[in-house]
């Protein structure tokens, strides 16, 4: 690799929302811990760059399913049956999904969606 490709590799790694929608726009798809590994980032700044992009509906969190223990060691969760909080603690296997502007969320049913929206009300409230 020569020192050009070198610098815009670099660059590239650099934690920036441009960075983090080019990266996520090729994968499709990627579990958070994938995105921390990429940027060398700290796991707070990565989330934070992601809620940026799904408040603007253009990525898509898709929650791995629940384990007995998050893994992470913070104890700062309950594990046991009929606990009152849960883990706080982002799981690395989370995965994040890129929308295009053009795609329809999960579990969005246009006609549906529609016809619930659209009640026609009288001017006079009768």
């Amino acid at each position: 690799m020569n020192t050009i490709d070198e610098a815009a590799d670099t660059v590239d790694r650099v934690l920036t929302p441009s960075n983090v929608k080019r990266y996520m726009k090729q994968r499709g798809t990627a579990p958070l811990s994938d995105i921390i590994n990429r940027f060398d980032a700290p796991p707070e700044a990565v989330l934070a760059i992601l809620d940026f992009w799904q408040q603007r509906h253009h990525i898509r969190k898709i929650a791995a399913p629940p384990t007995t223990s998050c893994g992470t060691g913070c104890s700062s969760c309950s594990t046991s049956p009929g606990a009152e909080s849960s883990c706080q603690t982002p799981v690395a296997n989370d995965l994040y999904e890129w929308i295009e502007s053009g795609s329809l969320p999960v579990g969005f049913n246009l006609i549906a969606d529609y016809e619930q929206a659209w009640v026609p009300t009288s001017p006079h409230g009768v």
